[in-house]
């Protein structure tokens, strides 16, 4: 004999009448069901809509050397930073990371004309391409490693079209006593680089510099009047790492 399921829920469950506000297809699932169900469907809508904020998801078009940074850069370019805002912050940040970008350049990591190309200006002064120069045909041994370290950075003078950028940095070189040795040696140089960069196709570009050695750390605890340290030194982070 058939069941009479005509009672089944009618006391204590949920109503199932037809013509009722919880009525359609999925009407008759059960709550736990219904719940599953529903944060199904909202993880999928953030999806979607995550996805679409974000390009598509897909990083083909921007490129796996894409950076997101508040002032530049915005990208790298075989290992040169490009990208930065037209702004004092923008232009200071180019200047440390030509800095930075020219040492790896003289140690051979980073290509002399692929350097010039992205970061620097149509009309260098006699300086820069005699920088340039030296690290022209330069390849990486693999034993050694350098790196610029800002300390103080200073903008001298600021325009929309240019800046003057004082870079008082550290640099320190870690390379072998010898050929043969397995033992490696330590360098570290207090120095300074002036860089002027002009406004040049959409970016900061690097069309002056200068190195003096100095100050030394003792030196630069008491500046001179005239000395860029006195000015106030921009407060940021520059350095970021490119393999």
């Amino acid at each position: 004999m058939a069941k009479d399921f005509s009672q089944v829920g009618s006391s204590s469950g949920p109503s199932f009448a037809t013509g009722s506000p919880s009525s359609g297809p999925a009407s008759g699932l059960p709550l736990w069901v219904k719940l599953v169900i529903g944060f199904s469907v909202f993880a999928l809508i953030v999806g979607i809509i995550a996805v679409f904020t974000s390009g598509g998801g897909d990083d083909s078009d921007s490129g796996s050397d894409a950076i997101r940074a508040a002032h530049g850069p915005t990208t790298t370019i075989d290992g040169v930073p490009a990208g930065y805002t037209r702004d004092q912050a923008g232009a200071q940040t180019a200047a440390v990371n030509f800095s930075q970008a020219n040492g790896q350049t003289y140690m051979g990591r980073i290509d002399a004309a692929k350097l010039r190309e992205v970061a620097v200006a149509s009309n260098p002064t006699p300086a820069l391409e005699s920088v340039i120069d030296i690290s022209s045909g330069r390849t990486d041994s693999g034993k050694g490693s350098y790196s610029d370290v800002p300390l103080v950075v200073t903008v001298t003078d600021f325009t929309q079209d240019s800046a003057t950028v004082s870079i008082w940095s550290m640099g320190v070189s870690q390379s072998p006593v010898s050929e043969d040795s397995d033992k490696v040696g330590i360098l570290t140089v207090y120095g300074t680089n002036t860089i002027t960069v002009v406004w040049e196709d959409g970016d900061w570009k690097v069309q002056d510099w200068k190195f003096v050695t100095g100050p030394s750390l003792e030196d630069a605890q008491f500046p001179a009047a005239d000395s860029a340290l006195s000015k106030p030194g921009a407060n940021g982070f520059y350095t970021f790492y490119v393999n």
